[in-house]
């Protein structure tokens, strides 16, 4: 695109003058016409820079000068050249009053020139400048393929849109993927992503069509959504300090668009082979027959760039979408959605894991080196854990929650079928007894599947604490908890009477009923364990009738 001030250099233009309008001489000209009426609106375009004789305004007076003046400049013209002689010496105070409130360049020829040597002039660099236009973007979009083909990282392509344009490139994904390109000052660049997201907010359309947002002041940014499979997945914007966008412009930022969407569909393809992957090693696992700890270490490391030798953790999460239980088509889309969640957020942690999704129980083999300790793992997980119940709040609000289970680290990868099971002992307890997402913590109740039913463990708690269960029921005389409360204070009946708020008197008349329904022996040790443990067993199944064993 040629400017005004480019045009002024040209030989032909060497016995010129601006006489108003000066701030004008930025503006780009897009062609060349000569117009010699006064109702020139239907002949013109923006961006025309306009040649007259001053034939069209002989004899008019102010204000039909004023309105011709208007008309170019409603239509956007670029300029008005005027050659003095036959209708004009000089040009009227009027017309350089109008100019100059509107920045419109007003050029005058003081010497005699040929209209039509300025248009081939001017045209054969506009078509020449069109062309170099058109190459470098040939080019570009060349360059745009080649990374496409050989990246799986944005960072490239956001790189070369910079370079190709010079203008600042802001990229931004609700993933978390955000980049700056140049990226010299980074509180700077955390402000402008910042003032991006702020105009996306603002503007509805902004998820739907290419526009021009304003960040602040002085800076504006043309941004274009990114699409994959019907969804807008990530923004790409050029910030613009007010000029004048061209169509080079526009069509450069397009390329980008295009060629980021092109690499996420091949980034996604290469994670749906990854996940397949994935899939296959864990149903392995599950399944019992990964049993060879070498060959495990081998299949497993293709999918981490830690080098050497692992040790895991299995965690479960039950997915559970209260407003969505009655539309199972929309269920598929949303646990997708929670996979990339999970996977975000595990990478925030420094955390690797293989994931697979089965039905609404997302399984996870999170993977480390031997240097960490389970101390520094249990520390990660429980901050994914936060941040994970956080994001989905945060997502779904109430409709969607979760609940997890991770099982025991494990030395050996082929161990994670065990992590697996604990996790899977874990998430049970976790349902009913939120707060207990680790193995590890689980104490007693790492007992119950060891008693291989329901029944069993019934018949245990019956056994010990069941006189106090009938008494409770035909009196509410709340011996159990008296009792429970008892104990868990170590037989202090001050501290138990303060926490169960009653009169020591009482505390004492429950306890000597508990005593006459356990026996006197029900604070010997043996007994005492026995009576604790079946008070969790209860507490538990209380809480849920239908715990499954």
């Amino acid at each position: 695109m040629l400017s005004i001030a480019e045009v002024l250099q040209r030989p032909l233009f060497r016995h010129t003058s601006i006489v108003a309008g000066h701030n004008g001489i930025g503006r780009t000209i897009g062609w060349v016409h000569i117009v010699d009426i006064k109702n020139a609106g239907l002949y013109i375009n923006r961006d025309d820079l306009i040649l007259s004789t001053g034939l069209g305004l002989a004899g008019t007076n102010e204000k039909e000068r004023e309105d011709y003046l208007q008309e170019l400049i409603q239509h956007g013209v670029a300029g008005l050249c005027i050659e003095l002689g036959d209708y004009f010496s000089q040009l009227p105070p009027d017309m350089l009053s109008v100019a100059n409130r509107h920045d419109f360049p007003l050029i005058v020829f003081t010497e005699r020139v040929r209209f039509v040597e300025i248009t081939q002039d001017i045209h054969s660099l506009l078509v020449n400048s069109q062309l170099e236009s058109l190459r470098n973007l040939a080019a570009f979009s060349q360059d745009l393929q080649r990374i496409t083909m050989r990246a799986t990282d944005v960072r490239p392509i956001i790189s070369a849109l910079h370079r190709h344009t010079s203008h600042q490139v802001v990229y931004y994904s609700p993933s978390g993927e955000n980049l700056c390109m140049p990226n010299t000052n980074p509180s700077e660049t955390r402000k402008t992503l910042a003032l991006y997201l702020e105009a996306l907010a603002k503007d509805p359309l902004s998820s739907q069509q290419a526009g021009v947002l304003q960040l602040d002041m002085h800076r504006f940014i043309l941004s274009q959504p990114i699409t994959s499979l019907g969804q807008t997945v990530s923004y790409i914007g050029l910030v613009i300090s007010g000029e004048k966008i061209s169509e080079s412009l526009l069509m450069s930022l397009d390329y980008a668009a295009k060629s980021v969407t092109n690499l996420l569909l091949r980034r996604m393809f290469l994670e749906e082979q990854r996940r397949e992957g994935q899939n296959h090693f864990l149903r392995a696992l599950l399944e019992g027959t990964l049993t060879d700890e070498e060959q495990a270490q081998k299949q497993i490391s293709p999918f981490f760039s830690s080098p050497g030798s692992f040790v895991c953790i299995a965690g479960i999460a039950s997915l559970h979408h209260t407003l969505l239980r009655y539309e199972e088509n929309r269920m598929e889309p949303i646990n997708q959605d929670i996979i990339l969640l999970v996977r975000s957020l595990l990478q925030k942690q420094s955390l690797q894991a293989l994931l697979m999704l089965e039905g609404t129980k997302l399984y996870m083999l999170c993977v480390f080196s031997r240097k960490h300790d389970a101390a520094s793992i249990k520390k990660q997980l429980q901050a994914f854990i936060v941040q994970f119940e956080q994001s989905l709040l945060h997502m779904f609000g109430s409709d969607t929650h979760t609940t997890i289970g991770f099982g025991q680290v494990k030395t050996r990868i082929t161990e994670g079928k065990a992590s697996f099971e604990e996790a899977e002992e874990t998430l049970k307890i976790n349902q009913i007894l939120s707060g207990h997402p680790f193995y590890q913590d689980l104490g007693i109740y790492q007992l119950i599947p060891r008693f291989g039913s329901k029944e069993r463990i019934s018949a245990f708690i019956t056994e010990h604490i069941g006189t106090l269960l009938e008494y409770d029921k035909e009196y509410n005389a709340q011996l159990l908890e008296t009792l429970r409360v008892y104990l868990k204070h170590m037989g202090s009946k001050q501290a138990a009477a303060q926490e169960l708020f009653i009169h020591r008197q009482t505390l004492y008349h429950r306890l000597e009923k508990c005593q006459d329904l356990l026996g006197n022996d029900y604070l010997a040790q043996d007994k005492r364990l026995c009576i604790e443990t079946a008070l969790l067993f209860h507490e538990l199944f209380f809480k849920s009738v239908d715990y499954p064993v």
